[in-house]
């Protein structure tokens, strides 16, 4: 038998704001899901619409604050019929399924005094309909976490990687391991290719030592059927891996890192000149009109006399260094071109390009062998081997790491998009997305996001920003991110920009945001039928992001 809560009350004609009269102080908490009969038209059958409580307030007119002292001597006599207790609740409409299976908000006004209902396992599992085979288990439903009533929540693929997606939230609430948890599954039970820039070398621990390091705390999962998806996933990821897919990674040329994944890692050996040169200003900062003039000469220069790529940037390097003579006797270049270079300002421009060389660590040498191909990196379109790709770009500097997530993005959107030979669809992983894709301020890497971000769909390419500072990411794009997993927010310049950049926020929703705890997600958008309150669930490979407990780590000192 259906549980009683309460009834209709007011105003019925804002399905995000309808109010109820509960039954008692028991009858409800909030983020719990009702269900409401209501007939949208004659034409149509009665059927329920499900909505959630997104608030309760309970008063008594006895224990009123303006009666002063002597509240806390006041005592109702037992058995008393009359309270003074007022119940209310505010509901928010997710919406009703019509009879092609759609989910849609009433449109027609419920029945004021119609009685409102709990939900249990059946109904709210037959509303939230999901394909197994394309879609992924990002968590369950808050409130239906445990025991028999688990409502798990899936995510649709092809919406959530096409589509784009935002994770937001503040540090410490969960959105890192969130990521692992969605990303293990697009490569594992998708066999998909994921593309991870990892700032902070957090998912690189998931190959430590060369190494697939797996989760091996999994038997505190209450769920059974999650339980045994991360024991299929972690062998899933074995088989990929001895295929050649599985986890792959990428570093910059230091040996730290060849000692972190024990040689298992690939050097970077990006080409310089597949950056966009207009990009050039931003890269090297500062440079005065001879020294852009110079540069530019000499790129042009080095790349018809080195017209075979790749191309070794250190040749660049000693053209801007050496004698200017070889580049003003360049049969293109006019007299007056010729006699506009100046010594001093090549010297500057080479002083910069060392630099951005040496911090990077990421380029084309001969030295090194061969360049960076793209199409091993992501996959070739037929091939099908998942894979997780993680660059990984601990210790480098802001720049460095921006021009070789740019350089990568860039190589991946020109791949996928040629006729002749094209990539397989990937999901490209930006940790940290207010550096590289930050609002109002210049970015190296943020003209190639953008543009993933509005074309990126139509040749397969799908992205995901994930920041603790949605305030200071760029709206463009933000605003292009149709699946949105907010976690923990408590700063109201963040809140106010989810609330302006995003018409798929309600004030009850960016209300509940403060409240969240550690591992708790709102996730509403396109890959998922409503708007939801998630548990995430446990990742398969281990994760690095973890605050270290630093009482164990000091240890004790005996003298």
């Amino acid at each position: 038998m259906d549980k009683y809560i309460g009834k209709l009350i007011g105003n019925t004609g804002n399905p995000s704001d309808l109010k109820i009269a509960l039954e008692n102080s028991f009858s409800a908490k909030r983020g719990e899901f009702v269900k409401i009969l209501h007939k949208e038209s004659n034409e149509e059958p009665e059927s329920y619409v499900l909505g959630r409580i997104v608030s309760i307030s309970r008063n008594n007119i006895l224990y009123n604050s303006n009666m002063g002292e002597g509240l806390s001597q006041l005592e109702i006599l037992p058995g008393a019929q009359i309270t003074g207790e007022t119940l209310f609740g505010s509901i928010e409409l997710v919406g009703y399924r019509d009879s092609s299976g759609q989910i849609k908000i009433p449109r027609r006004p419920l029945s004021p005094g119609e009685k409102v209902y709990g939900v249990d396992y059946e109904f709210l599992s037959g509303f939230y309909k999901f394909d197994e085979n394309t879609s992924i288990h990002i968590g369950n439903l808050i409130g239906y976490e445990k025991g028999k009533n688990i409502v798990p929540i899936y995510l649709d693929v092809n919406k959530l990687v096409t589509e784009h997606l935002a994770i937001l939230a503040m540090t410490g609430s969960g959105k890192s391991y969130t990521v692992g948890r969605i990303i293990e599954r697009l490569v594992a039970q998708m066999n998909g290719t994921v593309i991870v820039f990892d700032v902070h070398g957090e998912y690189g621990k998931a190959f430590a030592k060369g190494e697939l390091q797996f989760n091996d705390d999994i038997n505190h999962i209450e769920d059974s059927r999650d339980r045994e998806s991360i024991v299929k996933i972690q062998e899933a990821m074995r088989k990929l891996l001895n295929a050649g897919g599985g986890v792959k990674v990428y570093t910059p040329q230091i040996e730290a890192f060849d000692y972190k994944y024990m040689n298992k890692n690939k050097h970077l050996a990006l080409q310089f000149d597949r950056l966009d040169m207009d990009d050039l200003s931003s890269i090297l900062p500062g440079l005065t009109e001879p020294q852009e003039r110079v540069l530019d000469v000499a790129i042009r220069y080095w790349q018809v006399k080195y017209n075979t790529p790749p191309r070794d940037i250190q040749d660049l390097r000693g053209i801007l260094a050496g004698d200017l003579e070889e580049l003003r006797e360049w049969e293109e270049l006019s007299p007056a071109e010729s006699k506009a270079l100046n010594g001093r300002s090549a010297a500057v421009a080479a002083s910069k390009l060392s630099r951005v060389i040496n911090e990077a660590r990421s380029f084309y040498t001969r030295a090194i062998g061969e360049s960076s191909d793209i199409y091993d990196m992501v996959g070739e379109k037929g091939n099908n081997k998942g894979r997780l790709v993680i660059i990984d770009l601990q210790g480098l500097s802001d720049d460095a790491r921006q021009i070789i997530t740019a350089l990568i993005s860039s190589e991946i959107m020109r791949a996928s998009s040629d006729k002749r030979r094209q990539t397989r669809p990937c999901f490209l992983v930006y940790e940290e997305g207010h550096n590289f894709a930050p609002a109002g301020i210049p970015s190296i890497s943020k003209k190639i996001i953008k543009k993933i971000a509005s074309e990126g769909r139509k040749f397969g390419v799908g992205f995901s920003i994930i920041s603790q500072r949605p305030s200071k990411l760029d709206p463009d794009v933000t605003s292009q991110c149709n699946t949105v997993i907010t976690m923990r927010l408590k700063n109201p310049d963040d809140q106010r920009f989810i609330a302006k950049s995003s018409d798929m926020f309600s004030k009850a929703d960016i209300d509940e945001l403060p409240s969240l705890s550690t591992g708790e997600a709102l996730i509403m958008g396109r890959s998922i039928p409503a708007p939801l309150l998630v548990k995430v669930g446990t990742k398969a490979l281990i994760h690095g992001g973890e605050s270290p407990e630093v009482v164990n780590e000091w240890g004790v000192f005996n003298d």
